[in-house]
């Protein structure tokens, strides 16, 4: 009995349906829609808060330390300062970056993830001032296959790219 599909061409369509399901469940940017880097101005350093690190992304080696970590690593690569982790100085830092990482696995040795930084900001309503809310103000993200091997070089990559994308924006509106 001949199968109407190769081996080849149902690990491919598997894949396909795998980026479909991960488009469904995490919305990402719109290709070529950047962020407004005024929002960024005036922020003089940012509470670093992981905001996401999925299951599979955790089994895979992914901690929300070792991203905090990278995270600094980058905001003092791009001078940008950052506040402390425990949250003990959220008045001088109220400015909050947000990282989620999300990794869904494939039977095969690919894997699909969605990366995102996202800077939330007190907000006032402008009808009334007496209205104070948290509300993100500039996000980047990607959303990537890669194979098993491949993920956290990618990951690490990846996570490079968004904070040179937010130091370029930051430097920007505030130099």
């Amino acid at each position: 009995m001949r199968l109407p599909f190769s081996v080849h061409q149902a690990a491919v369509a598997g894949l396909c349906r795998l980026g479909v399901l991960v488009c469904l469940v995490w919305p990402a940017p719109v290709a070529g829609v950047r962020s407004d880097a005024t929002t960024l101005f005036g922020i003089e350093g940012f509470r670093v808060a992981i905001a996401a690190v999925s299951l599979p992304a955790r089994r895979l080696g992914f901690s929300e330390t070792q991203l905090h970590a990278l995270a600094v690593t980058h905001l003092r690569r791009n001078a940008i300062p950052a506040g402390p982790f425990d949250g003990t100085h959220d008045r001088d830092f109220p400015a909050v970056l947000n990282i989620a990482l999300r990794v869904v696995e494939h039977p095969a040795s690919v894997l699909a993830y969605a990366l995102e930084l996202q800077v939330q900001q007190v907000v006032h309503l402008k009808r009334t001032e007496q209205v104070h809310l948290m509300a993100p103000t500039w996000t980047e993200g990607t959303l990537t296959m890669v194979p098993r091997a491949g993920l956290r070089r990618s990951v690490e990559s990846a996570l490079a790219e968004l904070f040179d994308s937010l130091g370029r924006d930051y430097r920007l509106v505030n130099s």
